[in-house]
């Protein structure tokens, strides 16, 4: 097959950002945005201007949802760390960003006409990592958030003078329903039928119609509104890909958890998905976690996501017959366990949970996360089935990457020593305890097996009645 062709491509990722140095960033306050705003401008000096999209309420303006929501986050202590005084970051870092008032459930993402004005003039690269990733959100909800807010950003971007590349962010789980299945970095044909049909229908329904179609048909075959609504967009991208005329690339990450190594290994922040899972455990609020102890997990690093993100906008090509895809995930390389990745929780957190017991800080956040408890039920169908998504495409833009993009993903995973990093940074970023890395945790075999029930308990891999792929 020939390699296809690119005005610069992975190899050339430092020239593509000297050229295209100003990017409008939606999702910025959250997990993978954060994370991708802080690998951008950690590596990639001559950017000279990022927009960011950010939701204001009450009395609080986009400079202060900037200052708080994000550069207050940890994650960007390394980067701060590198400069001599927070007067020099400000200069040389914030003056960067630029901050917007704007709601991507409105049209023109709610953008006033000046800041409209501004950001179609500039912006050479859109990243659209915006969404509502709530599993239990109302079908209404994870349309507005997750089909009609990407769009509102493609018509948005459709007025940008000299647009390079739109990255939409999606998730592998877009084909859940392919359970077992080995999936292609492609866009398969949807399982309700057509999809502009699909989303015509579901805009005429009134609200009570949406909730019964949400109970009847689509969590009959998808886990959650949060893939269904995800899945639709990629069909619908794809149906109007060429009357649009974007340079779209698309990036599906699979559960995505703490950095591997970027900024320090361990950082995690917030206590959504598979990070609510850890906090949970952590917080003795989830005994047993339920699973199939022998389905392979795909955990991939937030800053894995995070590098595939910023090099696909490399490849992207309004003039091509359909938008590249690019799978992020480990469950085609060196997947883990349920029943492995539950007993890295339940001996870790069996070492740290008294001292977490007796602290006020800790009796706060488990009072605040208290819903918590169903998080085994939520994870239910991802921890009872696996899926494999192939990835061809990103292994081989990873391959010629620059050495600050390249992730290292084809080398595999090393889950001893990334678990530990991952329970150490839920402990130190999420419950904010002092970790001590002196206390020694018994990972040995056995100990690793007093978290497993034995084969043949509890055993039945249905979703009613699923076993318990590990105890705390």
């Amino acid at each position: 097959m020939t390699p296809p062709q690119y005005q610069h491509g992975p190899s050339k990722a430092t020239d593509f950002y000297r050229e295209n140095n100003v990017i409008f960033l939606t999702g910025a306050t959250g997990f993978v945005g954060k994370t991708v705003l802080e690998k951008l401008l950690r590596s990639f000096p001559q950017i000279t201007k990022v927009y960011l999209l950010v939701r204001i309420s009450g009395t609080k303006t986009p400079q202060d949802r900037v200052e708080h929501d994000v550069f207050a986050s940890k994650i960007f202590d390394t980067l701060k760390a590198q400069f001599s005084s927070p007067q020099e970051f400000h200069d040389r870092i914030v003056s960067k960003i630029i901050p917007v008032a704007g709601d991507i459930t409105v049209d023109r993402l709610g953008l006033s006409n000046e800041n409209l004005a501004m950001i179609q003039d500039d912006t050479r690269v859109v990243i659209n990592s915006a969404a509502s990733v709530s599993f239990d959100d109302p079908l209404n909800n994870a349309l507005e958030m997750n089909t009609r807010g990407p769009f509102r950003t493609f018509a948005v971007a459709q007025g940008i003078k000299n647009l390079s590349a739109f990255v939409h962010i999606s998730t592998c789980y877009v084909n859940a329903p392919m359970i077992g299945a080995h999936i292609d970095e492609t866009i398969y044909a949807h399982p309700f039928g057509e999809p502009e049909a699909i989303y015509e229908m579901l805009s005429k329904m009134s609200y009570e119609e949406i909730r019964n179609y949400e109970r009847s048909v689509v969590l009959k075959t998808y886990p959650n509104t949060y893939t269904f609504s995800k899945s639709l967009t990629e069909h619908l991208i794809q149906k109007r890909y060429k009357t649009m005329g974007l340079p779209i690339v698309i990036v599906r990450p699979s559960i995505v958890t703490a950095a591997l190594a970027e900024p320090v290994p361990g950082w995690v922040e917030g206590v959504a998905a598979a990070n609510k899972a850890v906090v949970s455990c952590a917080l003795g609020q989830v005994q047993e976690w339920i699973g199939s102890a022998n389905k392979k997990t795909d955990l991939i690093p937030v800053d894995i996501v995070a590098k595939v993100i910023l090099l696909s906008a490399t490849t992207a090509d309004k003039s091509s017959a359909k938008p590249p895809i690019y799978h992020v995930g480990t469950s085609c390389l060196n997947p883990m366990t349920w029943g492995l990745f539950g007993s890295y929780l339940s001996t870790y957190w069996r070492a740290q949970i008294r001292t977490l017991a007796q602290n006020k800080d800790g009796k706060r956040l488990k009072v605040r996360i208290s819903k918590a408890m169903a998080v085994p039920m939520t994870f239910k169908t991802f921890a009872v089935n696996e899926w494999f998504f192939d990835v061809t495409n990103t292994l081989a833009i990873d391959d010629a990457a620059p050495l600050e993009l390249r992730s290292g993903l084809r080398r595999g995973m090393d889950w001893h020593r990334y678990m530990e990093d991952y329970n150490a940074g839920v402990q130190a970023f999420i419950l904010r305890e002092n970790v001590n890395r002196s206390l020694k945790i018994d990972y040995t075999l056995q100990s690793m097996q007093l978290a497993v029930p034995p084969v043949g308990k509890n055993n039945n891999s249905g979703l009613d009645k699923p076993e318990i792929a590990a105890r705390l």
